[in-house]
């Protein structure tokens, strides 16, 4: 037997299949039952777990193919006699159930697909419910203010339009395309200034947990880089520190280095297991406790779609930190002009 079919043989019950086979030719193969007749009556291959493995449909199907190999080439090791109606049998056979294996294996990854998407679906529900909570609240309290609006009432729902409006461009950018496919425009901007922008809408959020909310950023840094997704990222990792942190500190900083820019998003707040880091920059299940929703996953993608990458340092008990690397020059898909690939920014 093949070295690696052995151990799917076994997992697969594929052994039981062929005594079945053998039995029904003892018996007059075709005479007591057809090849799909059979397989209807014995336990088969289970193709669903080969989906949860992340196992090719065709790797499936191929170790049909070695049984018929392995087969032959063992009668004609022993020299065996096999009319042509007993091997015709056994190789219908082995084509029903490899066939019986596919339809079973698509039929289980389509309900999959169907439950992760419904289950996606509901999570994008849930991140918007708070801010579009927020927004029904303020536009509320607008509503009960006689005269001129509160300036501050404003400057909230002006804040809470953003975030909204920030997170549903971020949700549809990581529907529409995966991170290498992701549109980069990239422009020269002074970062400090854009995390100044965000930092200014989640302002009352942190004030009203008692949260101290500081920027450490030099604003004589430029960059090539793409505005939205910058944004996409550190709103996230901005939003998720204040969301996550009860009490303490969340600090923002700019580190320019000699290849790129390092964005620290650092806060007082739980920590994360470690184990849970592993899981971390994926979109979380609904139901599942102390989840971080989407945010992640979008400020994710945005890093890998500019050329960067995203970590995060972090113990239980002792708070987080999740660190964004960005090159100096983030290259648009179309491509920049000859000018902006030979300036060098920086300092």
């Amino acid at each position: 037997m093949r070295p690696d079919l052995s151990e799917a043989v076994l997992k697969n019950h594929l052994a039981i299949q062929l005594q079945a086979i053998g039995e029904a030719i003892r018996k007059g193969g075709s005479s007591t039952a057809s090849p799909r007749e059979l397989w209807a009556q014995h336990g088969r291959l289970d193709p669903e777990q080969r989906v949860r493995d992340e196992v090719p449909i065709d790797e499936v199907v191929r170790e049909y193919a070695y049984v018929i190999e392995e087969v032959r080439a063992w009668l004609e090791e022993r020299g065996e006699q096999v009319s042509v109606q007993d091997y015709s049998f056994f190789s219908i056979a082995i084509f029903e159930l490899a066939a019986e294996s596919a339809r079973r294996f698509a039929k289980y990854q389509a309900e999959q697909v169907a439950r992760e998407r419904s289950e996606h679906v509901a999570g994008i529900a849930h991140q918007l419910r708070t801010p579009v909570s927020t927004l029904s609240l303020y536009v509320q309290q607008l509503e009960r203010t006689k005269g001129v609006p509160d300036v501050r009432s404003v400057e909230r729902l002006r804040g809470t339009v953003a975030r909204l409006s920030r997170l549903v461009d971020g949700i549809l950018r990581m529907e529409r395309f995966s991170p290498e496919e992701l549109p980069v425009h990239a422009e020269l901007l002074d970062p400090a200034q854009v995390i100044d922008q965000i930092v200014a809408d989640y302002e009352h959020e942190a004030r009203r947990k008692g949260l101290l909310l500081e920027v450490s950023a030099k604003h004589s840094a430029r960059m090539y880089v793409d505005r939205d997704l910058l944004v996409d990222a550190l709103g996230n990792l901005i939003q998720n520190a204040i969301k996550y942190t009860d009490k303490g500190f969340v600090h923002v900083t700019v580190e320019p280095h000699e290849d790129g820019v390092v964005f620290k998003v650092k806060d007082s707040g739980p920590g994360i297991a470690p184990e849970r880091q592993r899981e971390l920059f994926r979109p979380v299940r609904p139901g599942q406790p102390g989840g971080f929703g989407l945010g992640l996953s979008i400020a994710f993608r945005a890093a890998v779609a500019q050329g960067g990458s995203l970590e995060v340092e972090s113990e239980e008990g002792q708070g987080s930190t999740f660190s964004l690397h960005l090159p100096w020059v983030v290259h648009s898909r179309e491509g920049l002009s000859e000018g902006l690939a030979e300036t060098s920014p920086g300092v």
